[in-house]
């Protein structure tokens, strides 16, 4: 064999690998074309690849987490100051005095969550009328309850205190 049939052979066997290479490249870029048709489909038109879009909802779901912590913190002030908020009533109308009638003298408990408020009581009488406070702390008074006063704190949802803590 010559070496002119030795370069034949040699540029016959390239142009075939050209070819088998060219082939390639051209299944390679239909391929690519039909890859990014997809992630266009799945992406919008906006986007140019899919980790740039990766990146982009990595940053929008890192925007929620620091938002859900807000929310979480503004409900937990919210509770808090519900917890304190006056939720529950009671009420009791009775007859304090003789001979005045009419149930006019009333016990009031005001209480939050905890069992802290206050019971007021006014005392009805024909010439006069009297108001008395106590306070609750968990359910204790400061002072020693009436009997009605007992029953208003109880109509209240709150336990019967048995007078100072």
């Amino acid at each position: 064999m010559s070496t002119a049939d030795t370069a034949l052979a040699v540029a016959v066997g390239a142009a075939v690998a050209a070819g088998l290479l060219l082939l390639i490249v051209i299944w390679q870029a239909v391929q690519l074309r039909r890859l990014r048709r997809g992630q266009r489909l799945l992406l919008g038109t906006d986007q140019r690849d899919l980790v740039e879009y990766a990146v982009g909802l990595l940053a929008r779901v890192e925007h929620v987490e620091v938002r859900a912590g807000e929310v979480e913190q503004q409900v937990a002030a919210a509770r808090a100051q519900l917890d304190s908020a006056t939720q529950r009533i009671g009420l009791v109308r009775y007859d304090a005095l003789e001979g005045t009638g009419g149930r006019q003298s009333v016990s009031v408990a005001l209480l939050n969550a905890r069992g802290n408020g206050v019971v007021l009581t006014a005392i009805q009488d024909r010439d006069y009328a009297r108001i008395y406070v106590k306070e609750l702390r968990d359910g204790v008074a400061d002072l020693e309850l009436a009997p009605e006063e007992r029953r208003a704190v109880e109509a209240a949802g709150g336990a019967p205190p048995s007078g100072r803590g």
